[in-house]
């Protein structure tokens, strides 16, 4: 917070200007007051934007759809006027630290502080986006840190995703370099996965206190935000996967904000420690800066297709530390089944003979409870047929045998789900990598189809219960996403089924 400098507001529509908070994307930010004396933040629109033709048209959709914002995480906007000669718009005023300055002041925040804090930034941009919003500019200094959790900031760039355009011109960024998305920062089309880029961004800065394309100038970090890969070295390994999902290069690869929401839930607010009055705690570790830019940046440099790959998983949960099982498979089904239809034959006989032919009946009747007890046996066992994750690999293990392969040999692990009556059924396979030379024999461990194909274990798993399956595949489907990396592609009918759609 600033004292006013000449030129400022004494007063912005019914609120008295006391104080200057910071300047944002588009104008100058103020502390208000209305005259019953709450305390508002005021952000005033810079006159170059406000002279943009078609802006107050936008704007005004923009505060409309803003004000529709709700959720525990987000800074609610209270007032706006389009019409102003300056335009305006006013929202909750949060007395408390932005992420930036608890950073600076003391040090990243813990691995659990970020679980909670990721969680309660992706509910807010869910919120965002759920009311038809993009926020664009996603940083540390618009996260503010209160006792009771996170709260989002500073809609004064968010675009209104129904039917406004652009803010800018075409191929000039709006943002904050360094936690920009790759469309963003050569003023490409900016959708709901560019907020989701940008959390990734934030929350690789709060755990390790740097970011994560480096420092240097706006043109450097723009330049690698479109052409290198993030550091994530330093991220602690069980965040790794999910921040690296959040900073996929293409946009379409990145998880929604409802997905990394149901990957990060699971803690409470985060606690913000009081800020020392301390100054900044050391010197920055320097960055060797790139090859000099042949224009200033954003520039709208084509970026070299990838390389195919197969997709980004959506989610990464953080249940699945261990080893992971599901045992309850198409083996049990079978073996009981088939031992249930022979018992009904003896339990047949012994029924209908009883009368006339009292002995052979009760051996009838002996030899189906027999049977029935096998069935039973079958159905109770947990080593006939399982999918076992590990850190190690993915292992089958179906009627005896067995087939295991490291995740170095694993190229592709697939997951699909089909409804069979009252039945829910999971096909999991995993195929080898073409360079892998283990030697799979076993015909069932081949997927259907024929043709050489590629090597792969195969096996169907079946419930019977709804609330078991959801668990159960949702247990594998989170070892797998958490494993497995990019080799695992699932269909959408599995999170459907794990949701309980």
């Amino acid at each position: 917070m600033e004292q006013l400098k000449a030129g400022d507001p004494a007063a912005v529509g019914p609120y008295r200007i006391t104080a200057r908070l910071g300047a944002g994307g588009m104008g100058q930010v103020y502390l208000g007051e209305s005259r019953s004396g709450r305390r508002v933040a005021v952000k005033v629109v810079r006159p170059e934007i406000a002279s943009d033709p078609g802006f107050r048209a936008r704007f005004r959709r923009e505060v409309e759809a803003a004000k529709t914002v709700g959720g525990f995480w987000t800074a609610t906007v209270v007032d706006a006027d389009p019409e102003a000669e300056t335009p305006w718009v006013a929202s909750d005023y949060i007395p408390a630290p932005d992420l930036a300055e608890r950073v600076r002041v003391s040090g990243p925040l813990t691995e659990d502080a970020v679980w909670r804090l990721g969680a309660g930034m992706a509910e807010a941009l869910h919120s965002v986006h759920r009311a038809g919003l993009v926020h664009r500019d996603l940083k540390p200094a618009n996260v503010l840190l209160t006792e009771n959790g996170p709260r989002l900031i500073d809609f004064g760039i968010a675009k209104a995703l129904n039917g406004a355009t652009a803010l800018t011109r075409t191929g000039v960024a709006i943002g904050t370099a360094g936690f920009m998305s790759p469309e963003q920062a050569q003023g490409g089309s900016v959708g709901t996965a560019s907020d989701v880029f940008s959390l990734g961004a934030v929350l690789c800065f709060a755990v390790t206190g740097r970011l994560p394309f480096g420092e240097g100038s706006a043109a450097q970090l723009l330049y690698r935000v479109v052409h290198e890969t993030p550091s994530l070295e330093h991220v602690p390994e069980g965040l790794r996967a999910v921040l690296a999902s959040c900073l996929e290069k293409r946009a379409e690869r990145r998880p929604s904000a409802e997905e990394v929401l149901s990957a990060l839930s699971g803690g409470g607010a985060v606690t913000v420690a009081p800020s020392p009055t301390a100054a900044d705690a050391g010197p920055r570790t320097p960055v060797a800066p790139p090859a000099p830019l042949p224009a200033p940046v954003p520039v709208p440099v084509p970026v070299a297709p990838p390389e195919p790959a197969p997709a980004v998983p959506a989610v990464v949960a953080r249940s699945a530390a261990g080893p992971v099982e599901v045992r309850y498979t198409m083996g049990h089904m079978r073996v009981a089944f088939t031992a249930v239809l022979a018992g009904l034959v003896p339990l047949g006989a012994a029924v209908f003979s009883f009368v006339d032919h009292p002995v052979p009946a009760a051996l009838a009747g002996i030899v189906a409870l027999v049977v029935f007890s096998l069935g039973g046996l079958a159905m109770a066992r947990g080593d006939a047929a399982c999918v076992r994750v590990t850190g190690d690999g993915l292992h089958f293990l179906r009627e005896g045998d067995e087939w295991s392969a490291t995740w170095a040999e694993l190229g592709r692990v697939t997951v699909s789900a089909t409804r069979w009556g009252l039945m829910q059924e999971f096909v999991v396979v995993g195929e080898l990598a073409p360079a892998a030379t283990k030697n799979v024999v076993w015909e069932r461990f081949r997927p259907a189809g024929t043709g050489p194909g590629p090597r792969a274990a195969v096996t169907t798993v079946r419930f019977r219960n709804a609330e078991l399956a959801r668990a159960e595949i949702g247990r594998l489907h989170e070892a797998l996403l958490l494993r497995a990396g990019r080799r695992y592609a699932y269909d959408a009918g599995l999170l459907a089924v794990i949701r309980g759609r």
